[in-house]
């Protein structure tokens, strides 16, 4: 095994690239809860304006037909205690004028005789002219007896034709029976007027509706729309006295978010409703401000991480570099000697624990001075190489080490082997050495290279007093002696003590 295999390259850059994803996903989390509940609050408030607005045009409309039914009271009083004759109603003609002149919320104010025909308006030139039989009101009236006002549907009015909402009372004769009925018009444009004194922007509206699901006037005023039906919309369908809505309309097709209120006395409600996109034009033009400022920020702090991130992993490359090169043998690529020796430290110290066996193989180049003398240093550095690349194939495990102690001395370290296993890897790596055949004359009798091994196995203990890693690199240094005595190009192996 390669000292390289052993240094391990726990590189901070890849931890820092995740530090730096991990800071970008954070802001830009972050700022999208950040924004989505901006998002949120900004439609919560838009709706708090719009229902608030709504309330607001919903009592306006309420005391407008108060109004109207405080003028019908009277007039309906009028005409109870005074009569109906000629001169009553003449007198009458110049009362409704002169009320109805001053009050820009209603048309007219009409009374019909039981017979259905016109008796006296504020608008002169119509008297028996106007036969109000046909209508909601009137008929009514004719079929219920309480004395209460009615709001009745929209309707052309009989004056003139255009739309009216009509709020009426009954009058009785002094017998209680039907004596006709008192009835204000009211013009959809007068509300649309004044809804117009509010900022809905371009795409909003205000409107009117009858509970019946009756559109009685909107803002801005859209002659098509009036009588239209809401049957089908969430504020009318849901049958809520108040509340919030997002919607799109059926008239031009544009959604809109707002506010519904019913009035509590009289049958109708206001919508009070914005655009959508125009409501959120603003927040959504602040939204992409952010979104360029936190993406420009997210791309800066990515770049300049990740051009961190490089510094540091080429500063650790190298650092791990200059690390493998201290613990390396710069001509053969095994393990140094202060490798071995701290290796073998560790597996003594965790054999001894263990009570496995180590064993250590030293491993001499035969004649090596003489293969120098003769083919030359570079040939003899070449041969290092050989017959290192040759030791480190034979340790295969990830716990042996093959290094260089010294000049053409070599070593393995084989923990947990024991004395037999460890002979007979010396004995492959003596024999695949003599395999190669290379020339080496002054080598006799082989005149080829060889090598000759020393093997030593110990159980290592915890007491040093007795043996320790030091002895067992002496006692496979006497073995390799030993193998030279005996003739070279073998294996000898320490005696077991």
């Amino acid at each position: 095994m390669s000292a390289f295999s052993r240094i391990a390259l726990k590189s901070s850059a890849r931890g820092f690239k995740a530090f730096v994803l991990a800071v970008c996903l954070v802001i830009v989390s972050l700022e999208g809860w950040r924004d989505w509940s901006g998002r949120d609050q900004e439609i919560a408030r838009i709706n708090t304006e719009t229902l608030n607005l709504a309330k607001s045009l919903t009592q306006h409309a309420q005391d407008s037909l108060e109004v109207a039914d405080t003028l019908l009271v009277d007039v309906v009083d009028r005409i109870e205690t005074g009569g109906g004759g000629p001169n009553a109603i003449s007198r009458l003609d110049a009362f409704l004028v002169a009320r109805v002149q001053s009050l820009q919320r209603i048309k007219s104010l009409t009374i019909y005789g039981e017979d259905g025909l016109l008796l006296s308006s504020s608008l002169p030139g119509h008297r028996g002219k106007i036969d109000a039989r046909d209508q909601p009101f009137f008929q009514y009236h004719g079929a219920i007896s309480k004395a209460d006002w009615y709001l009745g549907p929209l309707i052309h009015d009989p004056l003139g034709g255009e739309w009216v909402v009509t709020l009426s009372r009954r009058i009785n004769k002094p017998d209680g029976s039907f004596g006709g009925v008192a009835q204000v018009s009211i013009p959809p444009r007068y509300f649309a007027n004044f809804f117009g004194r509010f900022d809905v922007g371009a795409q909003g509206i205000l409107a009117l509706f009858h509970t019946n699901g009756t559109l009685l006037s909107r803002y801005p005023y859209l002659e098509r729309a009036i009588g239209a039906l809401a049957v089908n919309e969430p504020w009318f369908r849901e049958g809520k006295a108040s509340g919030v809505y997002e919607y799109t309309s059926p008239l031009d097709g544009v959604t809109r978010i707002g506010g519904y209120q019913r009035n509590h006395i009289f049958p109708v409600g206001v919508l009070a409703a914005v655009g959508r996109d125009e409501a959120l034009a603003r927040w959504n033009n602040m939204f992409a401000f952010r979104i360029v400022v936190i993406g420009l920020l997210v791309t800066m702090i990515a770049t300049l991480g990740w051009r961190f991130a490089g510094e540091l992993r080429r500063r650790e490359t190298a650092e791990a570099e200059l690390a493998v090169l201290a613990r390396t043998d710069d001509l053969t690529s095994l393990a140094n000697r202060r490798t071995l020796d701290e290796q073998l430290e560790i597996e003594w110290l965790r054999a001894a624990r263990e009570k496995a066996p180590v064993s250590l193989l030293m491993i001499d180049v035969d004649r090596f001075k003489a293969y120098n003398d003769t083919y030359g240093h570079q040939a003899g550095d070449k041969c290092l190489q050989i017959i290192a690349s040759t030791i480190a194939s034979s340790a295969r495990r990830p716990s042996d080490l093959a290094a260089r102690y010294g000049g053409e001395e070599l070593a393995i370290l084989l923990p947990e082997l024991n004395e037999n296993d460890a002979a007979t890897v010396a004995e492959e790596i003596r024999s695949k050495v003599e395999a190669l055949r290379m020339l080496h004359a002054a080598n006799l009798p082989y005149r080829i290279l060889t090598v000759s091994i020393g093997s030593a196995t110990r159980v290592p203990s915890l007491d040093r007093s007795r043996i320790g890693p030091k002895d067992l690199i002496s006692l496979a240094d006497a073995a390799l002696y030993e193998a030279k005595q005996g003739g070279r190009n073998r294996v000898a192996v320490a005696k077991t003590a």
